[in-house]
Protein backbone atom coordinates (compact mmCIF):
# COMPACT_ATOMS: atom_id res chain seq x y z
CA UNK A 1 0.00 0.00 0.00
CA UNK A 2 0.93 3.38 -0.80
CA UNK A 3 0.94 6.31 2.02
CA UNK A 4 -1.52 9.22 1.07
CA UNK A 5 -0.19 11.91 -0.75
CA UNK A 6 -1.33 15.79 -0.72
CA UNK A 7 -0.87 17.74 -3.18
CA UNK A 8 -0.12 21.40 -2.03
CA UNK A 9 -2.11 24.47 -2.73
CA UNK A 10 -1.23 28.04 -2.87
CA UNK A 11 -3.46 31.57 -3.26
CA UNK A 12 -1.30 33.56 -5.78
CA UNK A 13 -1.79 37.20 -6.75
CA UNK A 14 0.11 39.74 -8.62
CA UNK A 15 0.56 43.12 -8.14
CA UNK A 16 -1.40 45.37 -10.71
CA UNK A 17 -3.29 42.43 -11.54
CA UNK A 18 -6.93 42.00 -10.66
CA UNK A 19 -7.23 38.09 -10.54
CA UNK A 20 -6.04 35.32 -7.77
CA UNK A 21 -5.17 31.62 -8.85
CA UNK A 22 -4.55 28.80 -7.21
CA UNK A 23 -0.86 27.05 -7.94
CA UNK A 24 0.41 23.68 -7.38
CA UNK A 25 3.49 23.24 -5.86
CA UNK A 26 5.57 21.64 -2.77
CA UNK A 27 6.61 25.36 -1.85
CA UNK A 28 5.78 28.92 -1.62
CA UNK A 29 9.00 29.57 -3.60
CA UNK A 30 8.64 26.79 -6.28
CA UNK A 31 4.27 28.46 -6.43
CA UNK A 32 6.46 32.30 -6.96
CA UNK A 33 8.75 30.61 -9.36
CA UNK A 34 5.85 28.79 -11.75
CA UNK A 35 3.83 32.41 -11.84
CA UNK A 36 6.88 34.12 -12.67
CA UNK A 37 8.03 32.53 -15.63
CA UNK A 38 4.15 32.40 -16.72
CA UNK A 39 3.88 35.91 -16.06
CA UNK A 40 7.22 37.50 -16.96
CA UNK A 41 6.73 36.75 -20.77
CA UNK A 42 3.84 39.18 -21.10
CA UNK A 43 5.45 41.84 -18.50
CA UNK A 44 8.81 41.95 -17.91
CA UNK A 45 8.65 44.27 -15.39
CA UNK A 46 7.24 41.99 -12.84
CA UNK A 47 9.88 40.94 -10.38
CA UNK A 48 9.45 38.69 -7.74
CA UNK A 49 8.02 40.75 -4.89
CA UNK A 50 5.01 41.66 -6.62
CA UNK A 51 3.85 38.26 -6.47
CA UNK A 52 2.13 37.21 -3.22
CA UNK A 53 1.36 33.61 -2.24
CA UNK A 54 -0.41 32.16 0.49
CA UNK A 55 -1.45 28.59 1.80
CA UNK A 56 -4.43 27.76 0.68
CA UNK A 57 -5.60 24.44 2.41
CA UNK A 58 -8.93 24.54 1.49
CA UNK A 59 -7.50 23.74 -2.33
CA UNK A 60 -5.67 20.70 -1.32
CA UNK A 61 -5.80 17.62 -3.47
CA UNK A 62 -5.78 14.70 -1.07
CA UNK A 63 -4.43 11.25 -3.49
CA UNK A 64 -6.19 7.97 -2.81
CA UNK A 65 -3.88 5.18 -1.83
CA UNK A 66 -3.46 2.69 -4.45
CA UNK A 67 -6.07 0.01 -4.27
CA UNK A 68 -5.00 -3.58 -3.72
CA UNK A 69 -6.22 -4.70 -6.56
CA UNK A 70 -3.51 -2.48 -8.88
CA UNK A 71 -0.79 -3.72 -6.42
CA UNK A 72 -0.03 -6.57 -8.76
CA UNK A 73 -1.01 -5.25 -12.22
CA UNK A 74 2.63 -4.67 -14.31
CA UNK A 75 3.93 -1.32 -14.93
CA UNK A 76 3.40 -1.52 -18.77
CA UNK A 77 -0.37 -2.59 -18.23
CA UNK A 78 -0.77 0.56 -15.73
CA UNK A 79 1.43 2.73 -18.37
CA UNK A 80 -2.13 2.37 -20.81
CA UNK A 81 -4.34 2.65 -17.80
CA UNK A 82 -2.73 6.23 -16.89
CA UNK A 83 -2.93 7.38 -20.67
CA UNK A 84 -6.63 6.02 -20.77
CA UNK A 85 -6.92 8.70 -17.55
CA UNK A 86 -5.41 11.29 -19.62
CA UNK A 87 -2.54 11.44 -16.73
CA UNK A 88 0.83 12.68 -17.53
CA UNK A 89 3.80 14.08 -15.41
CA UNK A 90 3.53 17.84 -17.75
CA UNK A 91 0.19 18.04 -16.55
CA UNK A 92 -0.74 15.95 -13.53
CA UNK A 93 -3.58 17.49 -12.98
CA UNK A 94 -5.61 16.64 -16.04
CA UNK A 95 -5.70 13.01 -14.15
CA UNK A 96 -9.33 12.12 -14.82
CA UNK A 97 -10.26 14.22 -17.69
CA UNK A 98 -10.73 11.19 -20.22
CA UNK A 99 -11.27 7.37 -19.60
CA UNK A 100 -10.89 5.61 -22.36
CA UNK A 101 -8.21 3.80 -24.53
CA UNK A 102 -8.51 2.39 -27.82
CA UNK A 103 -6.72 -0.89 -28.63
CA UNK A 104 -7.02 -4.65 -29.76
CA UNK A 105 -9.42 -6.77 -28.21
CA UNK A 106 -6.40 -9.23 -27.83
CA UNK A 107 -4.00 -6.64 -25.75
CA UNK A 108 -2.05 -8.53 -23.06
CA UNK A 109 -1.94 -5.13 -20.93
CA UNK A 110 -5.46 -4.65 -21.68
CA UNK A 111 -6.87 -7.85 -20.23
CA UNK A 112 -4.45 -7.91 -17.24
CA UNK A 113 -6.41 -4.16 -16.60
CA UNK A 114 -9.88 -6.08 -17.47
CA UNK A 115 -9.15 -8.83 -15.07
CA UNK A 116 -8.00 -6.49 -12.14
CA UNK A 117 -11.27 -4.82 -12.77
CA UNK A 118 -9.28 -1.53 -13.37
CA UNK A 119 -10.66 -1.45 -17.12
CA UNK A 120 -13.49 -2.95 -19.19
CA UNK A 121 -14.42 -2.92 -22.77
CA UNK A 122 -16.88 -0.69 -23.98
CA UNK A 123 -17.87 -0.50 -27.74
CA UNK A 124 -16.48 -2.06 -30.85
CA UNK A 125 -13.86 -0.39 -32.85
CA UNK A 126 -13.16 0.68 -35.94
CA UNK A 127 -11.95 -2.64 -37.51
CA UNK A 128 -12.60 -6.22 -36.35
CA UNK A 129 -10.55 -7.11 -33.42
CA UNK A 130 -10.49 -3.76 -31.95
CA UNK A 131 -12.43 -2.29 -29.08
CA UNK A 132 -12.81 0.65 -26.95
CA UNK A 133 -11.73 0.07 -22.89
CA UNK A 134 -13.35 2.45 -20.06
CA UNK A 135 -11.27 2.62 -16.49
CA UNK A 136 -13.71 1.52 -13.89
CA UNK A 137 -14.42 3.68 -11.31
CA UNK A 138 -11.31 1.68 -9.26
CA UNK A 139 -9.29 1.88 -12.33
CA UNK A 140 -10.06 5.92 -12.12
CA UNK A 141 -8.83 5.86 -7.99
CA UNK A 142 -5.93 3.76 -9.31
CA UNK A 143 -4.54 6.68 -11.71
CA UNK A 144 -4.94 9.29 -9.44
CA UNK A 145 -3.14 7.05 -6.65
CA UNK A 146 -0.29 7.27 -9.24
CA UNK A 147 -0.52 10.38 -10.59
CA UNK A 148 2.32 13.19 -9.86
CA UNK A 149 1.64 15.20 -7.54
CA UNK A 150 3.44 17.97 -9.00
CA UNK A 151 4.69 19.31 -12.84
CA UNK A 152 7.69 17.43 -13.87
CA UNK A 153 7.66 14.81 -10.94
CA UNK A 154 7.58 10.77 -11.61
CA UNK A 155 4.62 8.80 -11.47
CA UNK A 156 4.10 7.16 -7.86
CA UNK A 157 4.78 3.44 -9.40
CA UNK A 158 3.83 0.81 -6.71
CA UNK A 159 7.37 -1.13 -5.85
CA UNK A 160 5.92 -4.77 -6.76
CA UNK A 161 4.95 -3.72 -10.42
CA UNK A 162 7.71 -5.21 -13.48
Amino acid sequence: MSAPRTRKAWRVTVRGYDFESTVYAPTAGKARYEVFLGISDVNNAISFPDIRVLRHRGMDRSMPELPPEAAGVSKMALEKLLHACGATREQPEKCGSRDHFYCSTGDTGMAELVSAGLMRPKGTGWAKGECYFQATQLGQIAARALCPLYRGDDFAWPEVAA
